[in-house]
């Protein structure tokens, strides 16, 4: 499933269509809950950091279900920002943490791989789930 999305948007159109897709694809339950979260974080990291910059932001949400993995690509034009290696300080109370960078962990935690690739002004958000019993999520959820 592909689909263009305004940063405008509100993400319960996103999320609704995403549901769509995976009740055909038979993906449910937790794996189901991880993937809305996930598309939720990055939605509102794209309404408040780049589209911004960039009010007429369109970006580019792809779910793929294959017999071993679930992919989701997001991609986006803009400059370079490489997710995956901010890093949060988890170890800080709330108090006296900075604000972000734990919303990329949320993604890192419910996610079996997080990858980044930047090409010709595009940014690409790579996040994939195992659906073979190696995964992050049968080995919590059993």
């Amino acid at each position: 499933m592909k689909l263009q999305v305004k940063a405008k948007e509100p993400v319960s159109r996103v999320l609704t269509a995403v549901a769509a897709e995976l009740q055909q694809q038979g993906v449910k339950g937790t794996l189901e809950h991880d993937l809305n979260v996930i598309i939720d974080e990055i939605h509102a990291n794209l309404r408040m950091h780049v589209a911004e910059d960039n009010p007429d932001l369109n970006w580019t949400l792809l779910v793929e279900v294959g017999a071993e993995c679930l992919d989701l690509v997001v991609e986006y034009p803009g400059p370079y920002f490489d997710p995956t290696n901010a890093t949060p300080m988890l170890g800080d109370s709330l108090g006296s943490r900075a604000d972000g960078g734990m919303g990329l962990h949320l993604i890192s935690a419910l996610s079996d791989e997080f990858h980044y690739n930047y090409q010709d002004g595009i940014n690409a958000m790579i996040v994939r789930w195992n659906l073979k019993s190696d995964s992050k999520e049968n080995k919590l959820c059993r």
